[in-house]
Parts: structure tokens; sequence; C-alpha cells
């Protein structure tokens, strides 16, 4: 009797495996065209920038002095829209060589606020 229960188990199971098995797997292509592949290059390079300036001792000892968390900025970086790191990008080279900081801290610290008052970060809860 158990012999014959596990033999039906294992005939349910392996074909049912089988079934799914034989499903092939549904892909979807598209071309992609060139101004998706450059703003997709654009979003990157401004990551980047904005993660270099952040990487600054200077701009990391005053994010902490406000109260924010780096590490919570960088990773909020990649929630940012490709217009807001594009204005963020702007301040940054607005900045004299070799000038203030606090321009880039308050930039980042408005669209922080911005992305906090609709709701898609929480930065500020911890404060």
């Amino acid at each position: 009797m158990l012999k014959s229960l596990l033999k039906q188990f294992l005939i349910y199971a392996l074909s049912l495996h089988m079934a799914i098995i034989g499903f092939p797997a549904i892909a979807l292509a598209a071309p992609i065209n060139t101004t998706s592949v450059i703003q997709m290059n654009e979003r990157h390079e401004n990551i980047d920038r904005i993660r270099s300036t952040m990487a600054r001792d200077e701009v990391r000892s005053s994010l902490l002095e406000m109260g924010v968390n780096p590490e919570e900025v960088e990773l909020r970086l990649d929630s940012l829209t490709d217009h807001e790191l594009f204005v963020l990008n702007q301040q940054i080279d607005q900045l004299p060589a070799g000038g203030s900081v606090l321009g880039v801290l308050g930039a980042l610290l408005i669209v922080l606020i911005v992305l906090e008052m609709l709701g898609v970060t929480n930065v500020f809860t911890k404060l």
C-alpha cells in the first residue's frame, strides 16, 4: 500500500515537473533607441559625480553636523529623477573651484526635503 502511494506521488510529481519544464520561457525584446542609451549614461555619470563629491571629508562632516547619515544619502541617490540629478550637478558646477561645499549640501538638503515631502524617502524621521 505504501509503495503504491509513493509510486503514485512520484508519477504525479514527475508529470507536473515535466509539464512545467515543457513550457518555454517568454522573453520580450525590443530595440533600444539612442536617446535611451544616452539618458542612461548621463544618469550614471551624474550619480558618479555626486558620489565623488559626497566622498569628500568636508561634505561628510557637514552632513553629520546636520544630522543626516551620508550612507543613507548615497543610497537615496538612486531614487532621484534624472532632472533632479541634472539640477544637483549644475549646482556643483557653479561652485567656485576650492570654494565652499555648503552650496552642494544646501542643494542636496533641498532635494532631500522635497523627496521627504513627496513621501519618496524617510531621511529625516530619525531626527
